[in-house]
Protein backbone atom coordinates (compact mmCIF):
# COMPACT_ATOMS: atom_id res chain seq x y z
CA UNK A 1 0.00 0.00 0.00
CA UNK A 2 1.60 3.11 -1.02
CA UNK A 3 1.92 5.75 1.88
CA UNK A 4 2.87 8.98 0.71
CA UNK A 5 3.05 12.60 2.56
CA UNK A 6 2.17 16.35 1.21
CA UNK A 7 3.46 19.18 2.19
CA UNK A 8 1.60 22.33 1.08
CA UNK A 9 2.70 25.54 1.35
CA UNK A 10 1.45 26.95 4.81
CA UNK A 11 -1.54 29.48 4.61
CA UNK A 12 -5.78 28.26 3.92
CA UNK A 13 -5.33 29.14 0.34
CA UNK A 14 -2.64 27.08 -0.39
CA UNK A 15 -4.24 23.95 0.74
CA UNK A 16 -6.90 24.62 -0.77
CA UNK A 17 -5.20 24.90 -4.06
CA UNK A 18 -3.81 21.63 -3.21
CA UNK A 19 -6.93 19.28 -2.75
CA UNK A 20 -7.26 18.38 -6.32
CA UNK A 21 -3.92 16.34 -5.92
CA UNK A 22 -4.98 14.45 -2.99
CA UNK A 23 -8.12 13.60 -5.41
CA UNK A 24 -5.90 12.89 -7.98
CA UNK A 25 -3.70 10.59 -6.27
CA UNK A 26 -6.78 8.69 -4.47
CA UNK A 27 -8.33 8.03 -7.50
CA UNK A 28 -4.75 6.79 -9.14
CA UNK A 29 -4.25 4.73 -6.23
CA UNK A 30 -7.28 3.71 -4.34
CA UNK A 31 -5.40 2.24 -1.43
CA UNK A 32 -2.92 4.26 -1.10
CA UNK A 33 -2.78 6.27 2.06
CA UNK A 34 -2.00 10.15 2.36
CA UNK A 35 -0.61 12.02 5.32
CA UNK A 36 -0.85 16.04 5.46
CA UNK A 37 1.89 18.21 6.80
CA UNK A 38 0.60 21.50 8.01
CA UNK A 39 0.18 24.10 10.60
CA UNK A 40 -1.13 23.55 13.59
CA UNK A 41 -3.96 26.13 12.85
CA UNK A 42 -5.14 24.23 9.88
CA UNK A 43 -4.44 20.58 10.91
CA UNK A 44 -8.42 20.07 12.06
CA UNK A 45 -9.48 21.83 8.40
CA UNK A 46 -7.87 19.33 6.49
CA UNK A 47 -8.35 15.92 8.96
CA UNK A 48 -11.65 16.05 8.14
CA UNK A 49 -11.03 15.54 4.40
CA UNK A 50 -12.77 12.78 3.62
CA UNK A 51 -9.98 11.36 0.93
CA UNK A 52 -6.99 12.53 4.00
CA UNK A 53 -6.27 9.23 6.39
CA UNK A 54 -3.88 11.55 8.62
CA UNK A 55 -2.41 14.51 9.63
CA UNK A 56 0.67 15.69 11.13
CA UNK A 57 1.35 19.18 12.51
CA UNK A 58 4.71 21.10 11.22
CA UNK A 59 4.66 23.77 14.05
CA UNK A 60 7.70 25.92 12.18
CA UNK A 61 7.58 28.51 14.98
CA UNK A 62 7.29 26.58 18.36
CA UNK A 63 7.66 22.83 18.78
CA UNK A 64 9.73 22.49 15.75
CA UNK A 65 11.50 25.56 15.38
CA UNK A 66 15.58 25.11 15.62
CA UNK A 67 17.59 22.06 14.59
CA UNK A 68 16.69 19.91 17.11
CA UNK A 69 13.07 20.62 16.81
CA UNK A 70 13.46 19.92 12.75
CA UNK A 71 15.35 17.06 14.32
CA UNK A 72 12.28 15.79 16.10
CA UNK A 73 9.86 15.79 13.29
CA UNK A 74 11.77 14.03 11.19
CA UNK A 75 12.28 10.89 13.74
CA UNK A 76 8.59 11.05 13.70
CA UNK A 77 8.26 10.68 9.80
CA UNK A 78 10.81 8.25 9.81
CA UNK A 79 8.79 6.21 11.83
CA UNK A 80 6.12 6.37 9.76
CA UNK A 81 8.31 4.92 6.91
CA UNK A 82 7.01 6.97 4.03
CA UNK A 83 7.54 5.90 0.53
CA UNK A 84 6.87 9.12 -1.57
CA UNK A 85 6.25 12.71 -0.29
CA UNK A 86 5.84 15.64 -2.59
CA UNK A 87 6.73 19.50 -1.33
CA UNK A 88 4.74 21.97 -3.00
CA UNK A 89 7.08 24.93 -2.22
CA UNK A 90 10.49 25.86 -2.46
CA UNK A 91 11.59 25.83 1.49
CA UNK A 92 14.69 24.55 1.66
CA UNK A 93 13.26 23.56 5.96
CA UNK A 94 10.81 21.04 4.21
CA UNK A 95 13.26 19.51 1.35
CA UNK A 96 15.84 18.88 4.02
CA UNK A 97 13.20 17.50 6.55
CA UNK A 98 12.41 14.99 3.83
CA UNK A 99 15.62 14.02 3.10
CA UNK A 100 16.47 13.87 7.18
CA UNK A 101 13.56 11.56 7.50
CA UNK A 102 14.92 9.10 5.34
CA UNK A 103 11.78 9.12 2.79
CA UNK A 104 12.98 7.32 -0.59
CA UNK A 105 10.89 9.22 -3.00
CA UNK A 106 11.35 12.77 -2.17
CA UNK A 107 9.24 14.92 -5.46
CA UNK A 108 9.76 18.84 -5.41
CA UNK A 109 10.71 21.35 -7.92
CA UNK A 110 13.11 21.96 -9.57
CA UNK A 111 15.22 25.47 -9.07
CA UNK A 112 16.66 27.05 -6.17
CA UNK A 113 18.84 25.31 -2.81
CA UNK A 114 15.79 23.08 -2.05
CA UNK A 115 16.46 20.96 -5.58
CA UNK A 116 19.37 19.93 -4.45
CA UNK A 117 17.71 17.47 -1.22
CA UNK A 118 15.00 15.74 -3.96
CA UNK A 119 15.15 12.46 -5.32
CA UNK A 120 13.22 13.65 -8.34
CA UNK A 121 12.62 17.38 -9.97
CA UNK A 122 9.77 18.68 -11.59
CA UNK A 123 9.90 21.82 -13.76
CA UNK A 124 7.26 24.24 -12.36
CA UNK A 125 4.89 25.54 -14.80
CA UNK A 126 4.72 29.11 -14.07
CA UNK A 127 2.52 30.51 -17.08
CA UNK A 128 -0.59 28.41 -15.81
CA UNK A 129 -2.62 28.14 -12.92
CA UNK A 130 -2.04 26.83 -9.05
CA UNK A 131 -3.57 24.62 -9.61
CA UNK A 132 -2.32 22.87 -12.72
CA UNK A 133 1.18 23.13 -11.05
CA UNK A 134 0.96 21.37 -8.66
CA UNK A 135 -0.93 18.74 -10.53
CA UNK A 136 2.03 18.40 -12.52
CA UNK A 137 4.09 17.86 -9.39
CA UNK A 138 2.32 14.26 -8.81
CA UNK A 139 1.73 13.61 -12.33
CA UNK A 140 4.49 10.98 -13.52
CA UNK A 141 2.84 8.79 -10.65
CA UNK A 142 -0.57 9.22 -11.53
CA UNK A 143 -3.10 6.35 -14.22
CA UNK A 144 -3.29 7.36 -17.96
CA UNK A 145 -6.54 8.28 -17.50
CA UNK A 146 -5.77 10.49 -14.38
CA UNK A 147 -3.33 12.00 -16.27
CA UNK A 148 -4.62 12.57 -19.33
CA UNK A 149 -7.40 14.84 -16.85
CA UNK A 150 -4.29 17.09 -15.67
CA UNK A 151 -3.50 17.63 -19.36
CA UNK A 152 -7.16 18.90 -20.50
CA UNK A 153 -7.23 20.84 -17.17
CA UNK A 154 -4.10 22.48 -18.06
CA UNK A 155 -5.37 22.95 -21.70
CA UNK A 156 -8.63 24.57 -20.64
CA UNK A 157 -7.49 26.26 -17.51
CA UNK A 158 -9.76 27.59 -14.99
CA UNK A 159 -12.60 26.97 -17.11
CA UNK A 160 -15.55 24.47 -15.82
CA UNK A 161 -15.31 21.89 -18.37
CA UNK A 162 -15.45 18.89 -15.52
CA UNK A 163 -15.99 18.14 -12.26
CA UNK A 164 -12.40 17.12 -12.20
CA UNK A 165 -9.75 19.24 -9.99
CA UNK A 166 -12.33 21.17 -8.47
CA UNK A 167 -11.19 22.65 -4.99
CA UNK A 168 -12.95 20.95 -2.06
CA UNK A 169 -13.54 21.96 1.43
CA UNK A 170 -14.53 19.83 4.51
CA UNK A 171 -18.70 18.92 4.34
CA UNK A 172 -20.59 21.61 6.17
CA UNK A 173 -21.23 20.79 10.22
CA UNK A 174 -23.69 22.69 11.72
CA UNK A 175 -22.87 21.90 14.81
CA UNK A 176 -19.83 24.02 14.22
CA UNK A 177 -21.74 27.50 13.24
CA UNK A 178 -22.20 30.46 15.66
CA UNK A 179 -25.82 31.27 16.17
CA UNK A 180 -25.05 34.80 14.92
CA UNK A 181 -24.11 33.58 11.27
CA UNK A 182 -26.51 30.54 11.41
CA UNK A 183 -29.51 33.67 11.93
CA UNK A 184 -27.65 35.60 9.06
CA UNK A 185 -28.22 32.76 6.41
CA UNK A 186 -31.52 31.71 7.79
CA UNK A 187 -33.18 35.35 7.37
CA UNK A 188 -34.78 35.24 3.91
CA UNK A 189 -33.39 38.12 2.20
CA UNK A 190 -29.98 37.50 -0.09
CA UNK A 191 -26.84 39.02 1.31
CA UNK A 192 -23.42 39.58 0.00
CA UNK A 193 -20.42 38.48 1.62
CA UNK A 194 -17.38 41.58 1.31
CA UNK A 195 -13.90 40.33 2.85
CA UNK A 196 -11.69 43.63 2.41
CA UNK A 197 -8.66 41.95 4.06
CA UNK A 198 -5.39 40.37 2.98
CA UNK A 199 -2.09 39.68 4.81
CA UNK A 200 -0.33 41.74 2.22
CA UNK A 201 -1.43 45.90 2.38
CA UNK A 202 -0.89 46.19 -1.42
CA UNK A 203 -3.47 43.46 -2.04
CA UNK A 204 -6.23 45.21 -0.51
CA UNK A 205 -8.72 47.43 -2.84
CA UNK A 206 -9.25 50.75 -1.25
CA UNK A 207 -11.42 50.91 2.10
CA UNK A 208 -13.41 53.71 0.76
CA UNK A 209 -14.23 51.69 -2.44
CA UNK A 210 -15.90 48.82 0.10
CA UNK A 211 -17.53 51.26 1.53
CA UNK A 212 -19.12 52.79 -1.41
CA UNK A 213 -20.04 49.35 -2.87
CA UNK A 214 -21.66 48.26 0.18
CA UNK A 215 -23.99 51.63 -0.01
CA UNK A 216 -25.20 50.79 -3.91
CA UNK A 217 -25.34 47.30 -2.84
CA UNK A 218 -28.09 48.00 -0.22
CA UNK A 219 -30.00 50.39 -2.39
CA UNK A 220 -30.84 47.51 -4.21
CA UNK A 221 -31.63 45.85 -1.26
CA UNK A 222 -29.44 43.34 -0.68
CA UNK A 223 -27.57 42.30 3.02
CA UNK A 224 -23.90 43.21 3.41
CA UNK A 225 -21.80 41.06 6.06
CA UNK A 226 -18.29 41.71 6.40
CA UNK A 227 -16.15 39.30 7.48
CA UNK A 228 -12.21 39.23 8.17
CA UNK A 229 -9.35 38.47 10.50
CA UNK A 230 -8.93 39.80 13.47
CA UNK A 231 -6.08 41.49 11.65
CA UNK A 232 -8.64 43.51 9.69
CA UNK A 233 -10.58 44.67 11.87
CA UNK A 234 -9.63 48.41 11.31
CA UNK A 235 -10.41 48.05 7.85
CA UNK A 236 -13.65 46.14 8.13
CA UNK A 237 -14.62 49.24 10.86
CA UNK A 238 -13.82 52.21 7.86
CA UNK A 239 -16.05 49.86 5.43
CA UNK A 240 -19.04 50.06 7.93
CA UNK A 241 -18.32 53.48 9.46
CA UNK A 242 -22.30 54.81 9.40
CA UNK A 243 -23.52 51.44 7.36
CA UNK A 244 -26.41 49.22 8.77
CA UNK A 245 -24.02 45.83 7.84
CA UNK A 246 -23.00 43.07 10.08
CA UNK A 247 -19.45 43.17 10.97
CA UNK A 248 -18.25 39.78 11.18
CA UNK A 249 -14.14 40.91 11.40
CA UNK A 250 -12.65 38.97 14.14
CA UNK A 251 -15.47 36.74 15.27
CA UNK A 252 -16.10 34.29 13.06
CA UNK A 253 -14.37 30.71 12.82
CA UNK A 254 -13.15 29.34 9.62
CA UNK A 255 -16.20 27.15 9.86
CA UNK A 256 -18.46 30.41 9.57
CA UNK A 257 -16.98 31.83 6.92
CA UNK A 258 -17.43 28.77 4.76
CA UNK A 259 -20.94 29.12 5.88
CA UNK A 260 -21.45 32.53 5.00
CA UNK A 261 -19.87 32.14 1.62
CA UNK A 262 -21.70 29.02 1.10
CA UNK A 263 -25.29 30.56 1.50
CA UNK A 264 -23.88 34.11 -0.06
CA UNK A 265 -25.61 35.11 -3.08
CA UNK A 266 -22.19 36.82 -4.17
CA UNK A 267 -18.67 37.28 -2.77
CA UNK A 268 -16.33 40.25 -3.09
CA UNK A 269 -12.87 40.00 -2.15
CA UNK A 270 -9.27 40.81 -2.97
CA UNK A 271 -6.59 38.12 -3.70
CA UNK A 272 -6.95 36.22 -0.76
CA UNK A 273 -8.21 32.81 0.87
CA UNK A 274 -11.44 33.98 0.64
CA UNK A 275 -11.52 33.83 -2.83
CA UNK A 276 -10.38 30.42 -2.97
CA UNK A 277 -13.14 29.25 -0.70
CA UNK A 278 -15.51 30.87 -3.09
CA UNK A 279 -13.93 28.69 -5.78
CA UNK A 280 -14.53 25.61 -4.01
CA UNK A 281 -18.12 26.05 -3.08
CA UNK A 282 -18.53 27.39 -6.67
CA UNK A 283 -20.50 31.03 -5.27
CA UNK A 284 -19.99 33.85 -7.89
CA UNK A 285 -17.28 35.73 -6.82
CA UNK A 286 -15.99 39.26 -8.05
CA UNK A 287 -11.97 39.49 -6.90
CA UNK A 288 -10.30 42.62 -7.38
CA UNK A 289 -6.42 42.48 -7.72
CA UNK A 290 -4.85 45.39 -6.83
CA UNK A 291 -0.68 45.02 -7.00
CA UNK A 292 -0.65 41.02 -7.90
CA UNK A 293 -1.84 39.38 -11.06
CA UNK A 294 -4.49 36.56 -11.89
CA UNK A 295 -1.51 35.78 -14.19
CA UNK A 296 0.72 34.64 -11.77
CA UNK A 297 -1.57 31.11 -11.30
CA UNK A 298 -3.89 32.24 -8.45
CA UNK A 299 -7.17 33.53 -9.74
CA UNK A 300 -10.18 31.88 -9.63
CA UNK A 301 -10.98 28.01 -10.98
CA UNK A 302 -13.86 26.46 -11.87
CA UNK A 303 -16.42 28.81 -10.48
CA UNK A 304 -18.63 31.81 -11.97
CA UNK A 305 -16.29 34.92 -11.03
CA UNK A 306 -15.34 37.97 -12.23
CA UNK A 307 -11.51 39.96 -12.15
CA UNK A 308 -11.67 43.50 -11.69
CA UNK A 309 -7.84 45.32 -12.01
CA UNK A 310 -6.37 48.86 -13.17
CA UNK A 311 -4.62 47.63 -16.29
CA UNK A 312 -2.61 50.89 -17.52
CA UNK A 313 0.10 50.80 -14.52
CA UNK A 314 3.56 50.49 -15.41
CA UNK A 315 4.33 49.15 -12.03
CA UNK A 316 1.87 46.36 -12.05
CA UNK A 317 1.91 43.88 -11.16
CA UNK A 318 4.93 44.66 -8.40
CA UNK A 319 5.63 41.40 -6.84
CA UNK A 320 4.15 37.75 -6.79
CA UNK A 321 2.45 38.10 -3.28
CA UNK A 322 2.22 41.61 -3.05
CA UNK A 323 4.05 43.54 -0.31
CA UNK A 324 3.66 45.86 2.84
CA UNK A 325 3.49 49.10 0.62
CA UNK A 326 3.34 50.26 -2.61
CA UNK A 327 7.01 50.59 -3.96
CA UNK A 328 6.15 53.93 -6.03
CA UNK A 329 4.34 55.54 -3.01
CA UNK A 330 1.05 55.85 -5.38
CA UNK A 331 -1.03 53.10 -4.07
CA UNK A 332 -2.47 53.27 -8.10
CA UNK A 333 -3.53 49.86 -8.35
CA UNK A 334 -5.38 49.98 -4.94
CA UNK A 335 -7.48 53.14 -5.29
CA UNK A 336 -7.60 53.08 -9.46
CA UNK A 337 -10.74 50.45 -9.64
CA UNK A 338 -13.87 51.99 -8.72
CA UNK A 339 -16.78 50.50 -6.78
CA UNK A 340 -18.99 51.49 -9.79
CA UNK A 341 -16.55 48.92 -11.86
CA UNK A 342 -17.19 46.43 -9.28
CA UNK A 343 -20.87 46.74 -8.08
CA UNK A 344 -21.43 46.40 -12.33
CA UNK A 345 -19.26 43.29 -11.97
CA UNK A 346 -21.57 41.75 -9.15
CA UNK A 347 -24.35 42.66 -11.82
CA UNK A 348 -22.92 40.33 -15.01
CA UNK A 349 -22.55 37.51 -12.64
CA UNK A 350 -26.24 38.04 -11.00
CA UNK A 351 -27.77 38.70 -14.14
CA UNK A 352 -25.60 37.38 -16.95
CA UNK A 353 -25.32 41.32 -18.25
CA UNK A 354 -21.98 42.73 -19.71
CA UNK A 355 -21.48 44.85 -17.02
CA UNK A 356 -18.11 46.52 -18.43
CA UNK A 357 -16.30 43.65 -19.69
CA UNK A 358 -16.15 45.30 -23.23
CA UNK A 359 -14.08 48.31 -21.20
CA UNK A 360 -11.05 45.58 -20.98
CA UNK A 361 -11.44 46.29 -16.80
CA UNK A 362 -13.67 43.03 -16.25
CA UNK A 363 -13.26 39.81 -17.19
CA UNK A 364 -15.63 37.12 -16.24
CA UNK A 365 -14.43 33.54 -16.01
CA UNK A 366 -17.00 31.31 -16.78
Amino acid sequence: MPNILLVPKGFLGDVLLTTPVIEALKASEPEARITCLVPPGLSDFVGRDPLVDDVIVFDRGGEHSGWQGLRQLAGLLRERQFGRAYAFHHSLRTALLLRMAAIPQRIGYAGGLASFFFSRRVAKPEKMHEVVRNLELVRADLCPAVAEEVERAARSGPAQVSAFARLRVPPEDALRISDRVRQIIEEQKPFVVLAPGSAWATKRWSAAGYHELAQLLMRQGMRVVLTGAASDADVCVEVAQGLSVANLCGSTSLEDLMALVRWASCVVCNDSSTLHIASALQVPTVVVFCATSPKFGFGPWKNRAAVVEKHDLFCKPCRRHGSRRCPTGTNACMTGVSADEVFRAVQSLAGGRDGGASSGRLHVVE
